[in-house]
């Protein structure tokens, strides 16, 4: 048997909006893996038939009332979700850094190679084409003409100011020993800068996932470095062009990451307040994408306005499941009872059985902590009947216990004071408020 109690409840509606935020969540997560994993090339039809199954899976937890389950996995999905788009962006990045060190070698080759076949008999048309390839213009037969190349510098003939007994031997020993390819040719020129491997990676990054026009200035200034013949001029612009495009890519990484939250946060906001929040919902909708300072400001408002509705539809879910309960014990529950506790911060409740003796139940219920203690409606009161009272209490509320459960609720008690333990309080109720049914205030 026990007394006074602080008690905290948590209600089926409160858990199901908690759901709900994680499925909107989801399907947050699932829009930006799909759109940006097929914008750089990433993804086929299998993948996302595969995560529209289990995105379904997972919204039947609900119907099933697997709620905790839901709570649980979702996350798990998001988090897997975040990290594979993670890898396909790395697998873009990638395979963009290797196409610009392929481009950049065909270039240094061709032009190894026009400066190899200077003096020599070759095609005019051929020397043009490695020309070309030299100066960054493309070709789908970029690899055929460097082949012409390699052929037209292996061709040069033995000069004729030889003897024929030098011009035989010369021969001889280019029959004993074996021919080069043009691979091995090109892996003898290629020009081994870790720098530019590094700028590679950077550009890549940045025109995969983020804009071409982003790189375009670091891209303006990489063609002047590989202009550059001074030695040390070029290796000091070498190392300043990569600190700088890592700070880029580390901006750009840090802009689209908060962008994406902010996305998030504005779709939820406008899902559970709609036109209510509408001036805010175009301030983010006018945000540059480069203010980071603005962005923050708005992530900050909007992770407020989301806590501050979820927090008072959960206070009001949580004062009408208390009243609906004691109502359900047969307590006079009156019309504006959840706005007088809002208001005042407590309610009383009067029970025809119980003449001069009622319930208190007080608190903001914000924060789902609540107290509830048996109290005297009038100061000419038996302290052997107060305390038969509260026994009394101590039973109902038990039922109270298991009338909330039944319907998805959960009433804790988290400190207690025992029957007797002090005095019953005395209160005055309030006859204004007409009597009213509150069982159909609440919804599901």
């Amino acid at each position: 048997m026990s007394g006074p109690k602080v008690v905290r409840i948590v209600t089926r509606e409160e858990i199901l909006a908690i759901c709900e935020g994680h499925l909107r969540r989801l399907e947050k997560a699932i829009a930006r893996w799909e759109q940006q994993a097929a914008r750089i090339g990433e993804l086929n039809a299998s993948e996302q038939t595969a995560t529209y199954a289990r995105r379904d899976q997972l919204r039947r937890l609900i119907d099933s009332d697997q709620l905790r389950e839901l709570q649980t996995l979702v996350p798990i999905e998001i988090e897997f979700l975040q990290r594979d788009l993670a890898q396909r962006e790395e697998r873009a990045v990638q395979g963009a850094t290797e196409q610009r060190q392929w481009q950049r070698r065909l270039r240094e080759n061709a032009a190894t190679l026009l400066k190899a076949l200077q003096g020599k008999e070759a095609p005019a048309a051929l020397l043009e084409q490695l020309q070309n390839l030299a100066d960054g213009q493309g070709s789908d037969h970029a690899e055929s003409i460097l082949a012409q190349g390699f052929a037209a510098l292996s061709a040069t003939p033995v000069e004729s100011s030889l003897s024929e007994a030098q011009q035989q031997l010369a021969r001889r020993l280019q029959t004993d020993t074996a021919p080069q390819t043009l691979a091995q040719w090109c892996a003898d020129h290629e020009q081994r800068e870790a720098r530019l491997l590094d700028i590679d990676r950077h550009i890549a990054h940045l025109q995969t996932l983020d804009s071409s026009a982003s790189a375009q200035p670091c891209l303006a200034k990489l063609a002047l470095i590989e202009g550059e013949h001074r030695t040390l001029q070029r290796n000091l612009l070498l190392d300043s062009l990569v600190l700088e495009l890592a700070a880029a890519t580390r901006a750009s990484s840090e802009r689209r990451a908060r962008l994406a939250q902010l996305q998030d946060l504005a779709a939820e906001v406008e899902t559970l307040l709609g036109e209510a929040a509408e001036a805010l919902l175009n301030q983010v909708q006018q945000c540059a994408a480069d203010d980071l300072h603005r962005i923050s400001e708005l992530i900050e408002h909007c992770t407020a306005l989301i806590a501050e509705h979820l927090q008072r539809h959960a206070a009001l879910a949580r004062r009408q499941a208390v009243l609906e309960g004691l109502s359900s014990l047969g307590y006079e529950v009156r019309e504006g009872m959840a706005t007088a506790w809002t208001d005042k911060g407590r309610v009383v409740l009067r029970k025809t059985a119980t003449p001069g003796y009622g319930v208190e139940v007080g608190g903001s219920a914000d924060n789902g902590r609540l107290q509830v203690r048996a109290v005297a409606l009038t100061a000419n009161h038996d302290s052997q009947r107060d305390q038969d009272i509260e026994t009394i209490w101590c039973g109902e509320f038990q039922r109270l216990q298991a009338l909330l459960a039944a319907q998805g609720d959960d009433l804790s008690i988290e400190k207690v004071l025992a029957v007797g333990a002090v005095p019953l309080k005395e209160v005055v109720l309030d006859e204004v408020l007409p009597q009213h049914d509150v069982r159909q205030l609440r919804t599901l």
